[in-house]
């Protein structure tokens, strides 16, 4: 995304403070991590951040640091993600536990959520405005942690039967949660009181939830070339994503049956990946998800509407048009 000059030079101040945090540390530990971190992203949420302290009258150098540590969590959570779904590739390069092992991987996991708490308790603030951040971002990575763990529990057991409702609550964790925490973290160091932090939570949580839905979609129907990750992994891994929700529950008998074989198969085989995109895109599911998240991401713009116009709050509402246009 091409996100506004004015908050471009705070984003850079982020960049470079992740190197050199990291290049602090003991290179036999966390020397991966520097050029992993520097593959790139979208750094929807060190923007959301930015953004969300603006559009409510506060200092954006203010949140440079609790933003870098916000995009930190996202990347340790996804070292870990990669070797719980055996992805093969991030960002358009190998996985790190396809590069160094999944115990070197995992360690620099652990490394780097060390390095995140580290970070937190040591952040300059008031001390009764620090506490209540913390216990901001305390809820929130348990909610991401809570998401993962309870996908990976509908895997390990075999459950198909899976509810929009429990998706929705799955993925409120284990996406959305951080985007979130950035906005409402953004309006509470920007002094804003409860119901201005409740609402760009609302509006980042219902875009977050919009962000996974699109992920979904793309990584069904989207272009290597711009999506960097392995096309049909979902299929193989055995997702319950939306769309896959919404076929089991509308699809026909024998459609029904042949995609929960292939999802419980966990097979990688181009024609049983092509074969379950096929009975999805029957069923209308495809369709049904890019409803579904545009609804959400209306939802997310009328959160925002307690707002005053302002360079900030536009760029707010085009962020959220952006993840369910986006291509990667």
């Amino acid at each position: 995304m091409d996100f506004p000059a004015h908050i471009k030079p705070y984003l850079e101040e982020i960049e470079a403070l992740m190197e050199a945090d990291l290049k602090r540390e003991d290179e036999r530990v966390y020397g991966m991590l520097v050029p992993f971190v520097k593959r790139g992203g979208k750094r929807i949420r060190p923007a959301l951040m930015l953004l969300a302290c603006g559009a409510v009258g506060g200092d954006r150098k203010a949140v440079v640091e609790p933003a870098e540590i916000i995009e930190l969590f996202h990347n340790f959570t996804l070292i870990h993600d990669d070797v719980e779904d055996d992805s093969q590739f991030r960002r358009g390069e190998p996985t790190l536990h396809i590069t160094y092992g999944i115990p070197i991987a995992l360690n620099s996991g652990d490394a780097l959520f060390n390095l995140i708490w580290r970070k937190l308790v040591s952040l300059h603030l008031p001390a009764s405005k620090l506490v209540k951040l913390e216990r901001l971002y305390a809820a929130a990575f348990k909610r991401v942690v809570d998401g993962q763990g309870i996908e990976l529990s509908w895997i390990k057991n075999g459950r198909f039967d899976v509810s929009e409702a429990e998706y929705l609550e799955m993925s409120g964790g284990k996406t959305s949660a951080l985007l979130g925490l950035a906005c409402e973290g953004g309006a509470m160091c920007a002094s804003g009181g409860k119901r201005l932090m409740k609402r760009m939570r609302e509006y980042g949580e219902k875009m977050g939830i919009a962000f996974q839905i699109q992920d979904d979609i793309l990584n069904l129907t989207g272009d290597f070339g711009k999506y960097q990750k392995e096309i049909g992994g979902d299929i193989s891994e055995g997702k319950r994503t939306l769309m896959v929700v919404h076929c089991l529950a509308k699809a026909g008998e024998e459609d029904r049956k042949k995609l929960i074989a292939i999802l419980a198969s966990h097979s990688k085989n181009k024609e049983d990946i092509d074969a379950a995109i096929a009975i999805l895109k029957g069923a209308g599911s495809v369709e049904y998800a890019r409803r579904r998240a545009l609804r959400l991401v209306s939802e997310a713009k009328e959160a925002l509407s307690v707002l005053p116009d302002s360079p900030d709050k536009t760029a707010l509402l085009s962020m959220a048009d952006y993840v369910v246009q986006r291509e990667q």
